[in-house]
């Protein structure tokens, strides 16, 4: 999993943040939170977190201090900033500094939970790029032909169908790209890439189908919406719908009704 952490002065936005949000659902950690400047840059020096959420304005030391401070020493944190309503001109420096995303107060579940995908996508596509520049790096060194390519490429489809199978058996419970990678003994940047060039399709696409599949199983079987939200690996029911929502045109709810009323005819 990816860790994440928040940082805003306001306390109603970090209790919001902490309790409203499916962190474990979107494949992430809350690794913890922060009121003030100082404490949040004590926290990224010991948590090192992956991803970190923070406001401009902060008591201690302002949010674009403190990703100033991130960037110098952990570049490859992926900040998302939060911006009051007169705040562009800090938002704009807050983007030259690094920052990949801004969101305005006050925050919405919808945001936020948008934002989380908008950089979910980032990291997938950084990791892809990582892993095509080692594969081009490797191949001024390695003979990309021959009968040590075959086994390479026998290698890497063995280590697929590996996964496929690994993610079909845990489909119910939190999996990340990182814990499957481990499984098959790969690179997870690696496994991405040839993951989505076998499969048609990226791990995180590949999963959400999965689940989406086993989900209309299960309410034909029967179950109830919680139900099927706890047993294809999502702890809210809010963010269960929604997902099932996007892939099927249907909330989970108007699915059983239209099935049903299929049945019946």
């Amino acid at each position: 999993m990816y860790k994440v952490v928040i940082f805003d002065d306001e306390y109603i936005v970090l209790q919001g943040l902490r309790h409203l949000i499916d962190w474990n659902g979107f494949g992430l950690e809350l690794a913890g939170t922060a009121s003030d400047g100082l404490s949040a840059l004590e926290m990224v020096r010991k948590q090192t977190p992956d991803i970190v959420f923070t406001d401009i304005r902060m008591p201690g030391m302002d949010g674009l201090k403190l990703i100033e401070e991130i960037m110098a020493k952990a570049p490859d944190t992926y900040c998302i900033v939060f911006s009051g309503f007169n705040e562009f001109e800090y938002v704009k420096r807050a983007l030259k500094l690094g920052v990949i995303d801004y969101l305005e107060k006050p925050i919405t579940l919808e945001s936020i939970q948008s934002s989380i995908q908008r950089v979910l996508s980032r990291i997938e596509a950084d990791l892809e790029m990582e892993m095509l520049r080692r594969q081009v790096e490797e191949s001024k060194i390695v003979p990309g032909t021959g009968e040590g390519a075959e086994t390479g490429d026998n290698v890497k489809l063995g280590a697929i169908e590996r996964a496929r199978v690994y993610i079909e058996q845990n489909v119910s419970r939190d999996l990340s790209l990182n814990e499957v990678a481990e499984y098959v003994g790969m690179n997870a940047a690696y496994l991405s890439a040839v993951f989505k060039e076998a499969m048609g399709e990226s791990y995180i696409k590949f999963l959400t189908r999965l689940r989406m599949e086993l989900a209309k199983e299960l309410l034909l079987r029967g179950y109830k919406v919680h139900e099927v939200s706890e047993r294809v690996g999502y702890h809210t029911y809010r963010h269960f719908s929604e997902i099932f929502k996007k892939h099927t045109g249907l909330t989970p709810g108007q699915f059983k009704e239209e099935q049903e009323a299929r049945s019946n005819l």
